[in-house]
């Protein structure tokens, strides 16, 4: 387990001006199993899971307090490589809530252009979970961002709103329920469930078995990206997946090689990613991240009502090699 390099019980000491800002302060609490209903298995599991989400909510504060982008900057470097996406995603939503309730210049536009060389997707999706919990504020959010990573921030209300309202997302809810947004939402929904489920595999499959036909593929993308970026998973677990994922097997593979390309964009190279890489796809976490940075290249949608995004997502897909169960082993 990665020890944190903070203590995550130790509350921010808020100077006056600050103070304001104490009712949008998440306690750490809000990450633990016992908390959220989250059951598992694996006390192992759940630890590392509830301090991925402790580093998120630590990121969250950070954000919330900070001046501008560059003392966000410098608050990450204090957090383990491993966990600095989840900080920085959560220092998105941090900043995203400040700028809401503040007559300051906004800041988001800033930090997203800070992370944009390394972490610019968890900063998108970090956005996401400012717009759930701000839904009045989803237009100047999505003015700020990326235009090709925009669909990210609906990534992240999918995981949002399954994280904290698992029983209403389990059972068929969705918060955008039309357009490509609706299939974007459905991917951090499934990335969720990794957490959800307390990292059991089997528990996650059932989970998306239910879920109609029409959705799963997103849902199996989400789960293969959470399994390769958050780790906890074994080779078996992934060959489990694999297996049950049937026809959507191309759709969780696509999710670990964007796992992989966010992890070395970050310049944190990932055993648990190279694991998923290797056992799924017979390529490595960097063969992965290369893959999807060339499918990214001349990006242009035949299709107007699809967009460059999932453009860039099925041709990342159709050039992958599920490799058989046999040549894992």
């Amino acid at each position: 387990m990665i020890p944190l390099p903070f203590d995550p019980f130790d509350p921010p000491v808020l100077s006056p001006p600050k103070m304001l800002w104490r009712p949008f302060i998440l306690s750490p609490v809000e990450a633990s199993f016992e908390r959220r209903g989250f059951a598992s298995s694996s006390k192992e599991r759940r630890a590392q899971l509830e301090m991925i989400g402790e580093a998120f909510i630590q990121g969250y504060n950070k954000g919330l307090l900070a001046r501008d982008a560059a003392e966000v900057r410098l608050a990450s470097k204090d957090v383990d490589p491993f966990l600095r996406g989840f900080a920085v995603e959560g220092s998105a939503m941090g900043v995203a809530v400040h700028d809401a309730f503040s007559l300051r210049r906004p800041v988001l536009p800033e930090l997203l252009a800070e992370f944009a060389p390394d972490f610019t997707y968890l900063a998108h999706v970090g956005c996401g979970w400012a717009m759930a919990r701000l839904p009045w504020r989803r237009a100047p959010v999505l003015k700020a961002l990326d235009p090709l990573l925009r669909w990210l921030a609906f990534d992240g209300m999918g995981f949002h709103d399954t994280y904290f309202k698992p029983r209403r997302v389990l059972s068929f809810w969705r918060r955008v329920d039309s357009g490509y947004a609706a299939h974007a939402y459905d991917q951090g929904l499934g990335r969720a469930l990794w957490f959800v489920r307390g990292g059991s595999v089997e528990d996650a499959v059932h989970t998306i078995r239910r879920f109609p036909s029409t959705r799963q593929g997103d849902l199996w993308a989400g789960l293969g990206l959470a399994m390769a970026y958050a780790g906890c998973a074994d080779r078996s677990d992934f060959r489990i997946a694999l297996t049950a994922a049937q026809l959507n097997g191309r759709h969780f593979a696509q999710g670990i090689a964007f796992a992989c390309e966010a992890r070395a964009r970050a310049g944190v190279p990932s055993a648990a990613a190279d694991l998923a890489a290797r056992t799924v796809c017979d390529m490595s976490a960097l063969e992965l991240s290369k893959l999807v940075r060339t499918a990214r290249e001349d990006l242009s949608a035949v299709d107007p009502d699809v967009p460059d995004y999932e453009v860039w997502r099925e041709r990342a897909s159709s050039s992958l090699t599920v490799c058989r169960l046999e040549a894992a082993e």
